[in-house]
């Protein structure tokens, strides 16, 4: 059996490589043929047609969101309008809630088994093989699919129906929104008072106020390293996806509302291509202070 793999990036092209290390036929499937070199290197094969994935019984896609998806699998030339009933789609990109369920139902009507499968994980998890999968959709096709995830994530969830792997994934990114917007707007006030950056930095990472966002994150903000990671223009669209569902089913979420408005006075002030961090400066600048390490003289 070869596995096709779409979209080998950040992530994907760890998966894909993980995939390699345990003996498994890969077809390695990107855009541009020079991105593509390392994993023929590798062992894979390799493609710049997305049609060439129609044979394989698995395919894994990896893409940067809703929109290249469907452009993958409905766009002009698509790979869902050829693929063989009980091919099985593990789809491991971020997309909204809603979205995933409508691409299932378009699946299920050519007989084809789709699984939305986001992961949570930096590239380093993505790697080294520990990224946790969060996966909705048919039970039958997600055992199936259950020992190839096991070679690409240390933590494998079936979270149930269609969406329930976006929907778990959406709400684990609110709430590191959450945290994340929090300090970026008290810390520039305890700055502005008077508070060392650093000392202050240190109780957040440490007390009762603390959180893997202050962890992880406020030691980047001290050295002023925004230029990483998941940026702040991507992680609003987690949001924006749970907004969509808190007026479908009209249920008021206060605090997510509010954080929405922090991100969105951080993108206007020009954060949305840094990490989530940076909107740190748009408080900083309200203030007129900066919350970094002081610099030792030589």
């Amino acid at each position: 059996m070869e596995i096709s793999f779409i979209g080998v990036g950040i992530m994907g092209g760890g998966m894909c490589r993980n995939l390699l290390k345990k003996g498994l036929k890969v077809r390695a499937i990107a855009r541009k043929k020079e991105h593509l070199l390392a994993f023929q290197q590798a062992g894979a094969a390799i493609s710049t047609r997305n049609r060439d994935a129609a044979d394989s019984p698995v395919i894994f896609l990896c893409l940067p969101d809703g929109a290249a998806v469907r452009q993958v699998l409905l766009g002009e030339g698509g790979l869902l309008e050829c693929l063989e009933p009980g091919t099985v789609l593990v789809d491991c990109s971020t997309l909204g809630y809603l979205e995933a369920r409508e691409l299932a139902g378009l699946c299920s009507k050519r007989g084809v088994a789709y699984l939305d499968a986001p992961v949570s994980g930096h590239q380093a998890k993505a790697e080294d093989g520990t990224l946790t999968i969060m996966v909705g959709g048919r039970e039958d096709a997600f055992r199936q699919v259950k020992p190839l995830l096991e070679a690409v994530g240390s933590t494998i969830l079936y979270m149930g129906e269609s969406g329930s792997g976006q929907l778990t994934k959406m709400i684990n990114n609110c709430a590191l929104n959450i945290c994340t917007a929090a300090f970026c707007e008290l810390m520039p006030l305890g700055v502005k008072m008077g508070l060392s950056p650093e000392k202050l930095g240190k109780v957040l990472m440490t007390v009762s106020g603390s959180s893997y966002a202050s962890c992880h994150l406020i030691p980047k903000v001290l050295e002023g390293d925004f230029a990483y990671g998941f940026s702040l223009e991507r992680a609003y669209k987690d949001m924006a996806h749970m907004a969509e569902l808190t007026t479908r089913f009209q249920v008021p979420l206060p605090t997510l509302q509010g954080t929405m408005q922090t991100y969105q006075l951080a993108l206007r002030h020009g954060e949305g291509e840094l990490y989530k961090g940076a909107m740190i400066r748009f408080y900083e600048d309200l203030l007129g202070v900066e919350c970094r390490r002081e610099k030792k003289e030589p």
